[in-house]
């Protein structure tokens, strides 16, 4: 399978089914998955394991955030906040959101007042709340612009990546 093919059936389809049934756990997939998209449109990187002294100045998932997402995401790269460290990371190294971070899904109390339109929300005191379906559908939105870019030929976009059923 190659990286648009696994896009497609694993980030699209199989993260949709875990969005509808566990929404908790989709953010940690979805979070994962906005650093693989990120991998995928860094062409100066041909590689996909880490390389710190490349990645740490190319971040994947600010870079995904920042060119695959809509604009209202770049607000949350800001010097009091920042998404990767508060909920990517947090998700990664102990499977929870850092304090700054709120999750809720349609079937919470709290969706009722907060439309796509709103969507990441930011309160006053600073925490963002996300929406596990409409961080789901932004996601889908950027999965899909990266299965249609165009990547040189011999990037690794273009090789087989994994073997999955």
């Amino acid at each position: 399978m190659n990286p648009k093919e696994f896009i497609e059936k694993v980030f699209i389809i199989e993260t949709g089914d875990i969005v509808n049934k566990h929404p908790f756990i989709s953010f940690h997939v979805v979070s994962s998955g906005i650093e693989f998209l990120g991998k995928c449109i860094d062409i100066k990187n041909p590689k996909w394991d880490w390389d710190i002294k490349y990645q740490k100045e190319n971040q994947p998932f600010d870079n995904a955030i920042k060119q695959l997402f809509p604009r209202k995401y770049i607000s949350l790269f800001e010097k009091d906040f920042n998404l990767r460290e508060e909920l990517r990371n947090g998700f990664s190294h102990f499977f929870a959101p850092k304090a700054k971070i709120g999750l809720f899904s349609k079937n919470d109390l709290i969706s009722k007042n907060i439309t796509y339109d709103m969507h990441p929300f930011k309160t006053q005191r600073g925490q963002i709340y996300l929406s596990a379906e409409y961080f789901y559908y932004d996601f889908v939105e950027a999965c899909k612009k990266v299965i249609k870019m165009d990547f040189p030929i011999g990037d690794k976009m273009n090789k087989k990546f994994i073997n999955i059923p």
